[in-house]
């Protein structure tokens, strides 16, 4: 994915690249010192994906209020980075000099899709509550399950967020940048593991689903969309992970990385199946299948809430109170000991 531009060169060059003035619309070619990409980016292509996140984002919104569904902020913030990282990288093929535009659209792209990873979670854990009698899984209560695979994902979204930074510094170090990407790898190497467990665990869940009878609350269409919709996102991410992981196996060389220097492998192996796992969830939304009582954790409300601050309160002001008076207790009862020691005496 490339375009043909016109560019005016300068008088001066160096040895390892070329001082060349934009030409029209920004474009810079590769071997410019002020490119920051190995290629001339696409326009167009830029364009079409920030119009399908763009899609995939609005129709969440509109699924989530429909369905009524609070935890789909998540999947929503991750469509929203996607269409953010997009925008930016329509912004960066029109100035292929600003690092302004650059940095956003390199972090957004490499971190979108972990709020995706974190909704699967989330479903899982609502289906374990809604379809369970004992609302537990492995031992594991429902709630519990899907909180512990979400601080796992924040903890990975933490260091591939560090890798991503020091990996997008234009001004740093060879040594720094080759830091940054391998902190990145092993932030995506553990999100792999993170979803080959998961999967273990929703397959197990979905035989034990299919073998039981479920429970007469359930409404909604066959529970199998919904379990097809799950694998074929974690698939698609799983696509991603190993193409971030090849492209940056091979170091920070554009001039001997194929993948690194050629613009279409990011739109196939990245942009293209992220945006279909969205699509495939937009298609078999949970709210479609999480319908009627305990298809929800159970909230608290107001009234509740500030009813349990006010024990926990009065417990702390009751443990004050014991406090003193075993401090006080041990006291006496040592002057005492004292006094009948000098009796003695």
């Amino acid at each position: 994915m490339s375009t043909t531009t016109t560019t005016t060169a300068a008088a001066s060059a160096t040895a390892s690249c070329l001082n060349i003035k934009p030409g029209k619309d920004g474009f810079l070619p590769p071997e410019a010192c002020d490119a920051l990409l190995p290629y001339v980016p696409s326009f167009a292509a830029a364009v079409l994906f920030t119009v399908i996140f763009g899609a995939t984002l609005v129709a969440h919104l509109v699924q989530a209020i429909t369905f009524r569904k609070r935890f789909c902020w998540v999947v929503i913030m991750g469509a929203f980075w996607e269409v953010t990282a997009m925008v930016f990288r329509v912004l960066l093929t029109r100035n292929q000099s600003q690092v302004a535009f650059y940095l956003p659209n390199f972090l957004f792209i490499q971190l979108a899709p972990l709020w995706l990873n974190a909704f699967m979670y989330m479903i899982l854990g609502r289906m374990v509550y809604f379809l369970v009698p004992e609302k537990r899984l492995f031992g594991i209560s429902a709630k519990r399950l899907a909180t512990i695979f979400v601080c796992l994902d924040v903890l990975t979204f933490l260091v591939q967020a560090t890798g991503g930074i020091l990996a997008s510094q234009q001004n740093g170090s060879q040594s720094i940048i080759q830091t940054g990407m391998h902190i990145y790898m092993v932030g995506i190497g553990v999100q792999e593991f993170c979803i080959l467990v998961f999967t273990a665990l929703l397959v197990a869940f979905q035989r034990r689903v299919m073998r039981s009878a479920l429970p007469p609350q359930v409404q909604g269409p066959s529970w199998k969309w919904l379990f097809f919709s799950m694998y074929t996102a974690l698939i698609l991410i799983t696509i991603r992970i190993i193409y971030r992981l090849v492209e940056y196996s091979d170091g920070t060389d554009y001039s001997t990385s194929p993948i690194l220097s050629h613009e279409w492998y990011m739109y196939v192996f990245d942009a293209t199946p992220i945006s279909l796992a969205f699509l495939v969830v937009n298609i078999f939304h949970p709210g479609r299948f999480l319908i009627g009582p305990d298809s929800e954790f159970p909230r608290l409300t107001r009234m509740e809430k500030k009813r349990l601050k006010a024990e926990r309160k009065a417990r702390k002001a009751r443990k004050g109170r014991d406090d003193e008076f075993g401090a006080f207790y041990e006291d006496t009862h040592e002057i005492l000991n004292s006094e009948q020691r000098e009796d003695a005496v």
